[in-house]
């Protein structure tokens, strides 16, 4: 497997800087020379950003070429050249410039299909089986605050044996973990003493609240039907796994599910 070479960052150094001397270029040709340098040098580490965040190795052998063109720019003395040479000089960083413009524009478009391929959409099913109607359904990637919708606000609760469709789960490629939360209590939000909120957290609990994380890795683009169910033994809304569903369960939310279309 060939191995994604790392290509550095380059620090400006001195290498165009000195005296200019009587016999020498003269000093606008060297400030020149020296601007069109840190331009090149800024231009080299802007690419250099860009390859590092894709997985790529496609450009690695010719970035490391683009590098070595740079090195030999370095080489040049200027206090030993004539002013129609910085000039040719000059020239050629502009095309080194202009290469690694061009490779900066391939490696941004190389980043947006990976970003593309790795972002996988999943259609969520969510059946409502606990024996309760379901107040609030927010369904959001872990850690991202502003995905926190209830996605019923504004609508009637969802019913015991209801089921509601269109919603979608995007798997990233570090599959991270996304939440499914339920609500069917009061959902009061007042400021209470600490040992309150451990009592209602209680009373949460029992009267059917839940924070459901979803094994994003295992479904697929196909879709995912999330069947919620109230366990009597710890008293709170669980995901009911393909064993926990019986068939006479699994039929009665098809014929219902078929009647919801049909009514629509």
């Amino acid at each position: 497997m060939k191995i994604k070479k790392r290509i550095l960052s380059l620090i400006m150094i001195c290498i165009l800087c000195f005296s200019v001397t009587a016999c020498g270029p003269s000093e606008e040709k060297v400030l020149q020379a020296q601007q069109k340098y840190t331009e090149l040098i800024e231009k080299h580490n802007r690419v250099v950003e860009a390859h590092n965040q894709i997985s790529d190795n496609a450009y690695d052998e010719q970035l490391l070429a683009l590098r070595e063109k740079i090195t030999e720019v370095e080489a040049y003395n200027l206090n030993d050249m004539e002013d129609e040479e910085i000039d040719l000089l000059i020239q050629i960083m502009d095309s080194l410039i202009g290469t690694y413009d061009e490779f900066h524009v391939a490696l941004t478009q190389v980043k947006e299909q990976e970003d593309a391929a790795i972002i996988v959409t999943i259609p969520v099913t969510v059946v409502n089986n606990t024996g309760k109607a379901i107040s609030a359904l927010k369904l959001y990637e872990q850690g991202n605050q502003e995905l926190q919708v209830n996605v019923l606000q504004n609508l009637t609760p969802l019913e015991d044996g209801q089921t509601m469709t269109g919603l979608m789960i995007q798997r990233d490629a570090e599959n991270t973990a996304w939440v499914l939360t339920v609500e069917s209590g009061s959902g009061s939000e007042d400021v209470k003493s600490d040992d309150s909120k451990k009592d209602d957290k209680e009373k949460d609990e029992k009267s059917g609240n839940a924070e459901l994380i979803l094994p994003v890795e295992e479904y697929t683009e196909e879709g995912i039907e999330l069947i919620l169910v109230y366990d009597e033994e710890s008293e709170a809304i669980v995901l009911a796994g393909p064993e926990e569903v019986s068939e006479e369960e699994a039929e009665d939310v098809a014929e219902e599910s078929v009647a919801e279309e049909s009514a629509n």
